[in-house]
């Protein structure tokens, strides 16, 4: 992106969180029959001059200028928001699920954060499950491991993201307690066809030792049948993907899935 773009989305950064123009949108998580479990709170921002603008033409800048931080307790204020309104509607079975950058933990307390929000909109701990990346994890200096065990005992879930895309999964998986591993279905593309076989093989290894160590699978990306019949098999429980839905606004989630 060039650098004077940059300048101009960062420029507009205060002004857009103080009017809202930064939305939540939901991408639901399935069962393999289409039951919604829950969803993935994604950020979009609707901008008055450029319109609808993705996440993979801001999120970077914001990380790189130290304005991630503001974004995310925005969005996690939306979810809880949300899942508060959903709980006194009797849908307490629901949850979203919530990013957490890597940056996010250098400039604020994040467990702080999180449970004051909770507090403030009384919600059950559990339905907001969070997901940090495996590389923040790894990379983490910023008491990420203990901060992960304080999220437990209050009663959250923790999830790892793009389980499988660094390079020392299987050792984080020993160092720390989580609930969920999200697999990225990108970890199948490959260039070439003959070593579809073996990814395949990896993701059944990651699948059944989830299983023994007693951690949930969400499989995200996922965008057909034949995939979904695949995973089944291996043993995934939770599917999130454009097979059954892109990420789509709160109104819309709520009319076709509630």
């Amino acid at each position: 992106m060039n650098t004077i773009l940059e300048k101009q989305l960062v420029g507009d950064f205060d002004q857009a969180l103080k009017e809202k123009q930064f939305c939540m949108y939901l991408q639901p998580q399935m069962t393999s029959e289409g039951k919604m479990l829950g969803a993935e709170a994604l950020v979009r921002w609707q901008h008055p001059k450029r319109g609808l603008i993705f996440p993979g033409d801001f999120i970077e800048v914001f990380e790189k200028t130290g304005l991630i931080y503001r974004l995310d307790r925005f969005i996690w204020e939306l979810a809880v928001q949300k899942l508060a309104r959903w709980q006194q509607e009797g849908h307490s079975d629901l949850y979203i699920s919530v990013n957490i950058s890597t940056k996010d933990f250098y400039y604020m307390n994040v467990y702080e954060t999180i449970t004051a929000l909770v507090e403030k909109y009384r919600i059950i701990p559990s339905t907001l499950k969070l997901e940090i990346t495996e590389t923040a994890i790894m990379t983490g200096t910023a008491g990420e491991l203990d901060m992960i065990e304080q999220f437990r005992e209050y009663g959250f879930q923790v999830e790892i993201d793009d389980f499988g895309s660094g390079y020392s999964s299987f050792n984080t998986l020993k160092d720390m307690d989580v609930d969920v591993l999200k697999i990225d279905m990108g970890f199948l593309r490959t260039s070439k066809p003959e070593n579809l076989e073996k990814s395949m093989s990896i993701l059944n290894m990651i699948i059944s030792l989830s299983k023994t160590l007693g951690l949930s699978v969400v499989t995200e990306g996922v965008e057909t049948k034949e995939q979904v019949v695949k995973l089944s098999q291996m043993g995934c429980g939770i599917y999130q993907g454009y097979y059954f839905s892109k990420p789509i606004p709160v109104e819309e989630f709520e009319k076709r899935y509630m």
